[in-house]
Parts: structure tokens; C-alpha cells; sequence
């Protein structure tokens, strides 16, 4: 193999490469340059972000990204590493590793996760480095034009771009807090929700929906849409707490799956946690077949 440079990931410069990369690793990602670059923006200086990339001839066959998960309490980081299918089993992955553990190590956390589309190479991967399986979500997929359920008439479904985004952070945040998860969510400051969800470049106001329940929002369903490719991601549904129990999700996931149909989608994705028998049970009443696993590993880290 030709000799392999690892130098510091520069966003204007890498990012069609770094996005082409991603793409490549993940056939179900909803993303594209204006909103990688936006994301990567939107990443508080809290999380201690290191980035490098695997670079070959002159283009990127890898990336590593690890700091620590900012929604968090701080004390776990995450570590991410990409390696562009044609170049895998050449060491590349291993040295982008080498990179991010070291640094996850420095930050004082004490765990490291990564989530990953669940396959025999990625787990081999990470359990030969003492990495265990601590959470999974299923993964699956709908073509939403196959839908012909329509919404109830009798729930009042309000577009977000006609709803204040302070509602939807408050039933984001709050249905977040119950979701399971490895490491609790501390807080999601609604200053730097706003750029994650609602200024992200592919967040579509118009097909994501509330459930509006006597003045206020009840439920949610965010939606990322890339319309070039017509592929959408359900990035969060859920119903706050007093209003469970009476299909508001369902109602709210089905608006935005109607709205995908009539604008050119021919792909949803989605992930829920394997024990969120609810939610789960709203994606098989709306056609979702599963196509894989979602899985979350984690490393006990010594720290200094």
C-alpha cells in the first residue's frame, strides 16, 4: 500500500471527500455537504473534538472522530471511526484508533461509546480492543408511498414551521430524558438544539409535524429529508409524558410519512432502542421492516 498520511480533518476543505466517505459507510445516511459542514459547526467547544482524517494519493480513506458526548454529564466521550470499504483490512482503521483512544483518554472520561451499524467486521473490530455491546436499536426502513393509513381526523396536526420551536424542544428534551440510553442526558440546552435540529439545512419544518392538544404540543416527529436523493430520516418522535398512550406518535410519525410520499421520498429510516416496545409498535403499524441493528459499544477507559 502506497504510503498513508494522518493529519488534522479541515471541514472546507474535506468536506465533499469526508461526506462521499460517509456515505459509502452508511447506505441508509441522510446527510450532504451544506449539512455535514453545519453539524460540524453546531459542536459546542465543551466536547473537545479531535478529528483526523486517512488520507492516500491525495484523497481521504478514513476518518476518526472522538471527544467528549456533550449532551452528557462529561464523564463519557465517544469515538467514531470510518474507512472507506475498498481500503479496509490495510491498518487504516487501526491507526485512526489509535488517535481517538488516546485521546478520549486524556479527557478524563470514564467510558468511551461508539454506535455503528451492527456487521461481523465492526463488532470484531471492536471486541478485540475490549469493547462491549451495551445497547442496540432496530434499524428500519419504509418506502412511504406503500402507506395508506391517513392521520385521525380528530387529532389536531400543526406543520413545524407553524409551531414555536421552544414547544418542540421541551417535548424533544423531555421524552429524551426516558429514552434508554447508556449515559443520561444531563440537559439539552435549547441554544444548541436550535442548530442541531432546527436550522439544520435538511430539517424540513413543513414535514415535520406537532400533535396539538389543547393549545400546546403533545407530541413530536423531526424529520431530515434530502431531497435530491429522496431519502428521509425520522430523527425523533415522541409524545410528552402526560399525553402517552393515546397514539399521539403514531398520528405525528404518519403526518410526516404522508408528507414524504408527496414530496419525492422513497426511503424513510429509522432507529428506536430494542426495548421501546411503543415505538416499535407504531413503526410495524406504519409498514417499517427491520434492516439491521444499531448497536452502542462501550470501553472502560483508564484515566489519569
Amino acid at each position: 500500500m502506497a504510503s498513508m498520511t494522518i493529519r488534522e480533518l479541515e471541514p472546507a476543505r474535506d468536506a465533499g471527500q469526508v461526506v462521499d466517505l460517509l456515505l459509502a459507510t452508511n447506505l441508509t445516511a441522510v446527510t450532504n455537504t451544506d449539512e455535514w459542514l453545519h453539524r460540524r459547526r453546531a459542536i459546542p467547544e465543551r466536547a473537545q473534538m479531535l478529528s483526523r482524517v486517512a488520507e492516500l494519493e491525495g484523497r481521504i480513506v478514513g476518518v476518526v472522530d472522538a471527544g467528549l458526548n456533550f449532551f452528557g454529564s462529561g464523564g463519557v466521550a465517544s469515538l467514531r471511526v470510518h474507512v472507506d470499504p475498498a481500503h479496509r483490512n490495510r491498518g487504516v482503521g487501526s491507526e485512526l484508533y489509535a488517535w481517538g483512544l488516546e485521546h478520549v483518554q486524556r479527557l478524563g472520561a470514564a467510558h468511551a461509546t461508539a454506535m455503528f451499524d451492527e456487521s461481523a467486521a465492526g463488532v470484531a473490530f471492536a471486541t478485540v480492543r475490549g469493547w462491549k455491546e451495551v445497547r442496540a436499536e432496530t434499524l428500519a426502513a419504509v418506502d412511504p408511498r406503500e402507506v395508506v393509513q391517513r392521520p385521525d381526523p380528530t387529532v389536531e396536526l400543526v406543520p413545524a414551521a407553524e409551531l414555536d420551536p421552544r414547544e418542540l424542544h421541551r417535548i424533544d428534551e423531555e421524552a429524551t430524558r426516558d429514552m434508554p440510553t447508556f449515559e443520561e442526558v444531563s440537559e439539552i440546552d435549547h441554544d444548541e438544539w436550535l442548530p442541531f435540529v432546527w436550522d439544520n439545512p435538511l430539517f424540513t419544518r413543513e414535514g415535520s409535524f406537532g400533535a396539538v392538544v389543547d393549545g400546546r404540543v403533545a407530541a413530536v416527529s423531526l424529520f431530515l429529508v434530502n431531497t435530491d436523493v429522496g431519502r428521509g430520516v425520522n430523527m425523533f418522535t415522541g409524545t410528552a409524558r402526560e399525553h402517552r398512550g393515546r397514539g399521539l406518535a403514531f398520528a405525528v410519525k404518519l403526518a410526516t410519512t404522508n408528507w414524504a410520499a408527496s414530496n419525492g421520498v422513497t426511503q424513510i429510516v429509522t432507529t428506536n432502542d430494542e426495548t421501546n416496545a411503543p415505538m416499535l409498535a407504531v413503526n410495524r403499524r406504519l409498514g417499517y421492516r427491520q434492516i439491521g441493528r444499531r448497536v452502542e459499544y462501550a470501553l472502560g477507559l483508564r484515566t489519569a
